[in-house]
């Protein structure tokens, strides 16, 4: 009877921290990435879309991030050159066509990973998805620049 209790008492504990480490994770994830929370609650995801849309998510920072960074990049290009000359030259419109060329690269990835992460909803979900997202990504507004997650 004592070895039956105490392999019972064990199988709880186990349970229990189990239980309590999958909820810390699940947490650290959503803390993360703040914008799983948002979809998770707004579009009332269910266990499974959650877990696609979290893995795609995840797929993409990284890319996402590598884009920021040639963002980043060819702005500051671009700004040296129009502030040390006086006039268009040759790099200066360089520059500036490479600016164009990985902002539109940019965009094309992110909608991309949008219309990816749709197809994982259903038809309301993912209508309202959308219909929040797209004005982000389609924004020009701030000086030309997708905007860029800061990590």
């Amino acid at each position: 009877m004592v070895i039956i209790l105490a392999a019972a008492i064990g199988i709880a504990a186990y349970q229990i921290t189990r239980t309590h480490q999958q909820s810390e994770h699940k947490e650290v994830l959503l803390d993360a990435m703040p914008e799983l929370a948002w979809l998770r609650g707004e579009l009332k995801l269910t266990d499974a879309q959650f877990a696609k849309a979290s893995a795609l998510h995840a797929a993409y920072r990284p890319k996402c991030a590598a884009m920021c960074r040639s963002i980043a990049q060819a702005q500051a290009r671009l700004e040296t050159l129009a502030r040390g000359g006086r006039g268009m030259s040759p790099e200066l419109a360089e520059a500036i066509r490479e600016h164009a060329r990985v902002q539109a690269e940019c965009q094309q990835k992110m909608l991309e990973h949008l219309y990816q992460t749709a197809d994982l909803l259903d038809d309301r979900q993912a209508a309202k998805y959308l219909e929040t997202v797209l004005p982000h990504a389609l924004d020009s507004s701030g000086g030309g620049t997708v905007s860029c997650h800061r990590d």
